[in-house]
Parts: structure tokens; sequence; C-alpha cells
């Protein structure tokens, strides 16, 4: 479990489970489970394609008895619908497991009567040292894995299968029963079979147990990775007792500076700190946080809400430049975010396209939501710890890097991403980036030294005069050339007056026409 302090003390039962359940084991790990559907539904069509070719070698040998013909054209039937309940809602995966534990049984006694094992029974031909039987005994928990209880019943249940078959067959065809000395004889495989299921299934457990520990933070679990960044990953994580999903971004201790164990110690202090400044925003526009904490290696989290849209990177990338009007909207919407963390002391530091979220939110279109705070630099705190990154690495993304932090020769303040928001207005309203270097260096000596062309230089639609001015007011030098505060750059967006062209007609007919999906 994470070692912090709880975010909303009125809220702890939610964020951690009870001492009970906590104890209690789960009868199969999650990661295990998840996938029985999609392997009965493969070991299911396997047999079928095994009974088909079954059926053809045995016409060509001539050996097409009724019985094997019956047992060939039943196992098709079974497999059928095997597969049919595999694949639809009507069972749950504890339904899925009696599923599989039957059809095991079903097809060790298949194997018996497709195979030639059945002679050795009733003629008491000297047996082979294996047995088709004692295979499936010990690959079908490996394929489809089960519970301790069903492995134990199905191993057993399969290996009793062909004696049983064969007593049924040989009387049925007025053949000898085979003795006792003959049952034990034929059978020794399938008890050695049944024996390593277990210990595989052991292995198979315990490998399935660490997994889900892995990938297991406090009361979440993660379920599908959604991207990979310079400072971790983000995934797609599921509430041990919530149904409402989460993004989970998992930050490695190194990208943090946690180099050694003194460095890793005030590392988590100021992680723990710029969390609970962060998680107190309460700007709409701000991704909100739920939950954080560190992993038992030493792996940072956050849990935040999903959201389902696009980033502006994305939004440019795939969609091309954006028409001023929209433009304005969205940046007046991350200035909402913004001004709020300027006056909480917080800078964000690498304000850039992916870090600005576009979605659908309940009913709104076209809603924005500033993402990533993690190199949050909270100005009660700076002098005395530092920003939480690496020593003498330069923060942020070079192609939206402020002067001040490229140089590092000026205190970082909430104007640095005022300028990173200019550079990300100049991307939304080109399709370009403000200098277009293939080396990172040589874009921070840019943003340091060179003079911007202006926006309407290096588009072909129409920018209206006053937003171009912004846009390059915003990209100064001088942290004092530039709006005062995020806010007054909201005013002066909204002064240009064009903010209501993007009319909710045409946010509709855009996201209708796009079929965004995606999230964070």
């Amino acid at each position: 479990m994470p070692d912090h302090p709880s975010l909303h003390p009125q809220l702890s039962h939610v964020f951690s489970r009870p001492a009970e359940e906590k104890e209690k084991p789960e009868p199969l790990p999650r990661d295990l489970a998840k996938d029985v559907p999609q392997r009965l539904q493969f070991l299911s069509l396997f047999f079928l394609v095994v009974s088909a070719v079954n059926l053809v070698l045995t016409i060509i040998a001539g050996q097409a008895s009724l019985v094997r013909i019956a047992g060939i054209v039943v196992s098709w039937l079974v497999c059928g619908l095997v597969y049919a309940v595999a694949r639809g809602p009507m069972f749950s995966t504890q339904g899925l497991l009696n599923v599989a534990l039957a059809f095991e049984v079903f097809i060790a006694a298949l194997v018996t009567v497709a195979s030639a094992e059945l002679i050795w029974y009733i003629d008491a031909r000297p047996p082979l040292l294996w047995s088709p039987v004692a295979v499936i005994i010990i690959i079908f928990p490996m394929i489809v894995p089960n519970t301790r209880e069903r492995v134990v019943a199905g191993s057993v249940l399969a290996a009793l299968a062909e004696p049983a078959v064969a007593f049924g067959l040989a009387d049925a065809l007025g053949h000898a029963a085979p003795t006792a000395g003959e049952l034990l004889r034929n059978s020794w495989p399938n008890v050695v079979a049944a024996a390593g299921a277990f210990f595989f299934w052991q292995e198979l457990y315990r490998l399935g147990t660490k997994l889900a520990e892995v990938r297991s933070l406090g009361a979440y679990h993660l379920q599908e990775k959604l991207g990979v960044g310079g400072m971790g990953e983000v995934w797609k994580a599921k509430h041990n007792m919530l149904a409402r999903p989460a993004a989970v971004k998992l930050i490695r201790a190194a990208a943090m500076g946690a180099t050694d164990t003194e460095k890793a110690s005030r590392t988590r202090e100021r992680f723990q700190r710029e969390a609970q400044v962060t998680a107190a925003l309460r700007s709409p526009h701000t991704i909100d946080l739920y939950d954080y904490g560190v992993s038992r290696d030493g792996t940072f989290y956050y849990v935040m809400e999903l959201l389902e849209g696009l980033d502006l990177q994305t939004l440019v990338d795939k969609h091309g430049p954006q028409p001023p009007e929209r433009v304005i909207k969205i940046l007046r919407q991350a200035c909402h975010s913004l001004y709020e963390a300027h006056q909480a002391g917080i800078t964000h530091r690498d304000i850039k396209p992916a870090n600005i979220f576009l979605c659908s939110y309940g009913t709104d279109l076209d809603f924005v939501k500033v993402l990533d705070f993690g190199l949050v630099k909270h100005r009660a705190t700076a002098k005395a710890d530092g920003q939480l990154t690496q020593e003498g690495v330069i923060a942020g993304t070079p192609a939206f890097l402020p002067p001040e932090m490229g140089l590092e020769i000026a205190e970082v303040g909430g104007r640095a991403d005022l300028y990173a928001l200019g550079c990300v207005a100049y991307w939304l309203l080109t399709g370009r980036l403000v200098f277009e270097h293939t080396s990172s260096m040589a874009m921070i000596v840019s943003h340091a030294r060179d003079v911007p062309p202006p926006v309407s230089q290096r588009t072909d639609q129409e920018i209206p005069e006053g937003l171009e001015r912004i846009v390059m007011r915003c990209l100064e030098k001088d942290p004092a050339s530039r709006p005062p505060d995020a806010k007054a750059l909201s005013d002066a967006l909204g002064a240009v007056g064009i903010e209501d062209r993007w009319t909710p007609e045409r946010e509709s007919e855009w996201w209708e026409e796009h079929s965004v999906s995606g999230g964070v």
C-alpha cells in the first residue's frame, strides 16, 4: 500500500480496502481470470479442427467405425457449444471456469474413444510410455488457468475418464473388461500427469499473483497502457471497489532525481507535498487528482480522472491547423487552469500540446483539461528543494521552452507558462513549431535568442491581427513584456471578439464527423 497521507480523510474508506477483504485471497489472479473466455474459445476451436482432421484421416485409413464417427460428431457439437458460451455474456468468469472443468473431462473421454489406446485396455496389449490423455491433463490447466480445487478435480476426473470409457466400450462391444492390473499398467501416465498438472498450476498461479501485485497500486489495478512519455507511463486503471475508471501516471524514481537513498527520501517528500498542492486546485479545466503514492519499487504515481478525447498534439497532427475562433476558446480555458495554479504559487513548467486535452466532458464538447502537473514548481519550496527533476537536467520540452528555463538565468514564474502557451497557440494556428530544428539544443538556443516569424507568415488561413499580436506578445523573450498573468491573457483573447463564431452547432458537427475516441 502507498505510504502517503489521505487527500480526503472523509473518503479514506474509498481508498483502502477493509482488512477482512484484504486477507481474503482471490480464487484466481485477475490477470489470469480476464483471459479465460479467449483461452476457452481457442481450445474449443482447436479441438474442433483436430476432430475434423481426425475424421478425414479415419476415412482415408478405412477405419471409420460407427463409434468413432459418432464421437467426432458429438465433439463438434460440444466444441461449438463451448465456443458460443465462452464468447457470449451468459456466464460469469466463475461459470466459465466450471465449463472449462467439464470440457477437460469431455476431451479426455473423447481422446480415449478416438485413440488406439482403447485397444490397449481391451486386448491387454503392452502400453506405450505416454498417454494422449496424460498430455491433455498437463496442458489443459496451463492454457485455461483455473482454481486449485477445479484443477485437482479436472485432473482426477480426466484421469478416471479413460478407464471408465474403456470399461463401458468393452462391455458395449462384447470384449472382456480389463483387469485391475491392466488398468493400473495403462493408467499410471495419467496419475503422473495429474501430479504434474498441479505442480505447473502452482507455478502459474504464483506468477499470476506476482503480476497482479506488480500491476496493483493501492486500491487501483492497472488494465491498459495508454501512453509512454519521458517521465514514465500512463495506464487506464480500475478501482477495486468503485466502477469509476481512472488514469494512473507512473513516474520513474530516476526521472525525479531519486538516485540514492538520501535523494530518494527528499524527492519523496517533495513529490508528496507537490501532489497535495496540485490536488487542491479546483479549476474545472485542471485534471482532477484522486490519489497519489509511491509503489514498493519506488515508482511515484498519480491517480487522475480518465478523459475521453484527444490532446492538442494529436488534434493538429490528424486534423491540421484549427480555426482562430476555436483556438481562442481552447486557450481561454487553459488560462483558467493556469491562473488558479499561478495564484497558488504553482508553475506548470511543461505546457505543450500533448499536455492540453480536448475532451467531451459530460454534455460539454471542446472542454479543455490541462494535464501533467508532474514538473510543477511551487514558489514556497523551490528555493529549499528545487523542482522535481534531475539536477543538471533542463525540465520541460525544447520546442515549447521559455528562454528563462533554457538559459537558467532568471527565476521561473507563471509567465514562463504563458510563453509556452503562446507556442501552443502558434502550433494550433499554423500546424508548425515556432522554431523548427532537428536538434533540441538548437531549439533551446532559438527560443532564447531568435525572433519568431509572425503567425500570419506561417499559415494560409486568415489570422485576426489582434490574435496575432497577443500570440507574439506571449513569445517575448523578456517575461516582463508578456501578459502580466493568465487572466489578463484570457481577457485579451476574449476582446478579439471572434470566439462566438465557434458555435455549439459547429462544435457538435466536428465531434460527430471525426468520431473522436481515446483517453488519458
